[in-house]
């Protein structure tokens, strides 16, 4: 119940955000990174944008066990990756937005709660394989 549940958050997170990339390019920027985009730039976003809808939609949960723990495991090394990411970009650049460091927050929280629901089941499935012993 709790991998699916976080799996589900994590998901909508990435699909909601995707959309705001499409619809809301500059103002996305603005809040993040403290600047508007110039030239292609608005074109990478909205692609990124579409990639995370994209991975949103494939992560969500399903009935098929293993699937559902792919997705997990999908999730957690891109939110591991984007907090990276948005720490550097935050300490080693001057694109610093209002929304920045609440952004490392978000991706540092899914990251630990994705990290913690792959641990609850191991845990669990090691439980269940020394019982039916």
């Amino acid at each position: 119940m709790w991998r699916r549940a976080t799996l589900m958050i994590a998901a909508w997170v990435e699909i909601l955000v995707g959309v705001s990339f499409v619809l809301a390019t500059n103002g996305q920027s603005q809040f993040v990174f403290g600047t508007t985009l110039d030239g292609a730039g608005a074109g990478f976003a909205r692609l990124a944008g579409i990639g995370l809808i994209s991975l949103g939609i494939a992560c969500l949960p399903s009935d098929h066990f293993e699937t559902n723990r792919r997705a997990v495991r999908t999730l957690l090394v891109f939110n591991i990756a984007a907090t990276i990411l948005f720490a550097w970009i935050g300490v080693g650049t001057t694109f610093r937005g209002v929304m920045l460091w609440p952004v490392v927050i978000l991706h540092a929280v899914l990251a630990i709660a994705l990290a913690f629901s792959l641990s609850k089941e191991s845990f669990a499935l090691k439980h269940s394989a020394a019982r039916a012993l």
